[in-house]
């Protein structure tokens, strides 16, 4: 009977121990889950995709001439 008690203590033991294993192995894949989707949040899919679909050119501001005045002056 003394046998038969270790092996019932032995397998809840073992169970007790799975348990806590699989608890902690979910607490850290929500954990994951969490910061992946917190990550999302902050840059949403559609705004990475348009800004690489149109290049900006690099902005050199240059000098404008008024075309207004040039047609006005006749020269």
């Amino acid at each position: 009977m003394a046998k038969s008690r270790d092996k019932q203590q032995k397998k809840k033991e073992r169970e007790r121990r799975v348990a806590k294993k699989k608890l902690a192995a979910a607490e850290q894949r929500r954990d994951q889950e969490k910061t992946a989707e917190e990550s999302k949040k902050k840059v949403p899919g559609r705004t990475k995709r348009m800004a690489s679909a149109t290049p900006k050119p690099d902005y050199v501001p240059t000098s404008k001439k008024s075309p207004f005045t040039q047609r006005r002056s006749g020269g």
